[in-house]
């Protein structure tokens, strides 16, 4: 899936976003297992191959795919089931990933309400390729006039807000 990956990086650094170094698979496992972070083998690849964004950083869309740092930091602030990886407009809501084998995560949403953890995505490289195609199931809102289907929400994703957890 590294060219699944690549399209991704090459997008954000298309979009200006100032990218972490990736360091690598085994550097990659090793550190969610140090920090004690169950994921799958398709996030550890991501981020070998990607790195994700330094900190601060956003696509054009104002989502924030964080590095491995701020990963490790946010998790241990987390108290939902999950891993957490990005937030979309400066935490309007957060992205996770949960471990389902070996070698696929799924990715949920957490919007910070009395509203459950939504799904997003069956498998982490499903999400990535929906990303890529400015597809708002995936709960990043695109800045795209061309988009019709605009996934509107429903009166329980606007319920009270939640205080985020960091």
């Amino acid at each position: 899936m590294s060219d699944l990956y690549n399209k991704v990086r090459n997008r954000w650094v298309n979009d200006g976003a100032r990218l972490a170094n990736p360091t690598g698979s085994a550097d990659i496992a090793n550190r969610f297992v140090t920090a004690g972070l169950a994921v799958a083998s398709d996030f550890v690849e991501f981020y070998a191959v990607v790195g994700g964004m330094a900190e601060y950083q956003t696509d054009q869309d104002l989502w924030s795919c964080w590095d491995i740092d701020q990963i490790i930091t946010k998790s241990a602030r987390y108290s939902g089931d999950g891993v957490p990886f990005a937030d979309w407009m400066i935490h309007s809501h957060i992205h996770l990933v949960r471990r389902e084998t070996d070698s696929r995560s799924s990715v949920w949403v957490d919007h910070f309400s009395d509203v459950p953890i939504e799904k997003v995505a069956d498998s982490f490289d499903d999400f990535l390729d929906r990303y890529l195609k400015k597809d708002e199931t995936t709960l990043i809102y695109f800045d795209e006039p061309t988009i019709t289907d605009r996934k509107k929400p429903n009166k329980s994703e606007m319920a009270t807000p939640r205080k985020p957890s960091d």
